[in-house]
């Protein structure tokens, strides 16, 4: 192993960092308004639970009541989301061909583009829980199975953001089916607002074939009721083995999308 490389490596993410931070916060005016709208969300939530009424069983998600099922919900998808985009917006700017044939080593462009955004992310999430717990009285817990629940759907959202990158790449189109066909349904099947079983008969079956059902079901088991890892193991296993296939796929979709735009000469066109 080359310290000399990883010592470069570390200096450009470290730049990349530097410079989006400067950037981030000379903008103050968006800066005030993104926590006065992560304010009013907070509220909002709040208002919400207070507000509705669910006829399902609840507790079955390891949550006491509505109010702790939508927090710890809205939790996991923050977390589970944050690298939502990484590849995409990554290969697809106009100045990736610059970056490829930059003496700099991809990988290390690739993190420092990504750094700063992702741990922005991560602290707002971080204040939320803890607004959540002082202010609402939520419970959480964490164990092996919390870690593990969110890094597996950390990596489904990875490999579906490759899959999304190999085809928008090739295509020039700005959306893929499959990524779309996810997030216009996300919010109203996935479980995140609505426990699945609220749903009507004919809107289930979408429930039972999104991904993020699953990862927001063994998330509230785990953070919310305090399920071990070997409690859910055999979701989890079904889980990982969708994942594994999604990242065969997004890997042989970006492969081809990413060679054909090379072949083309149409890397970073759009």
């Amino acid at each position: 192993m080359d310290i000399n490389a990883i010592i470069r490596n570390i200096k450009v993410i470290g730049a990349f960092i530097f410079i989006q931070k400067e950037v981030f916060f000379s903008r103050r005016f968006d800066l005030l308004l993104q926590f006065i709208s992560l304010g009013l969300n907070i509220l909002f939530i709040g208002i919400f639970a207070k507000l509705i009424t669910i006829n399902a069983n609840i507790s079955q998600y390891g949550t006491p009541n509505y109010l702790d099922y939508l927090l710890i919900g809205s939790i996991i998808h923050n977390l589970v989301f944050l690298p939502r985009g990484s590849i995409s917006s990554f290969v697809l700017g106009r100045i990736f061909p610059v970056l490829y044939n930059s003496p700099a080593s991809l990988t290390a462009i690739f993190i420092g583009i990504n750094a700063w955004r992702i741990l922005w992310n991560l602290g707002l999430t971080l204040i939320i829980t803890t607004i959540y717990v002082i202010f609402f009285g939520l419970t959480i817990h964490l164990n092996l199975g919390v870690v593990i629940v969110i890094l597996s759907g950390v990596l489904l959202i990875f490999a579906l953001d490759l899959f999304s990158a190999g085809f928008r790449i090739a295509t020039k189109a700005t959306q893929d089916p499959l990524n779309w066909f996810f997030n216009i349904t996300a919010q109203l099947v996935s479980g995140l607002y609505f426990p699945p079983e609220a749903l009507p008969k004919w809107l289930q079956p979408l429930s039972k074939i999104h991904p993020e059902t699953y990862i927001l079901q063994m998330g509230r088991l785990t953070m919310g009721g305090g399920y071990s890892l070997g409690q859910i193991l055999p979701d989890l296993t079904n889980m990982l083995i969708i994942t594994i296939v999604m990242l065969v796929l997004g890997y042989l979709m970006f492969s081809w999308g990413f060679n054909k735009a090379r072949e083309l000469g149409t890397l970073g066109h759009m």
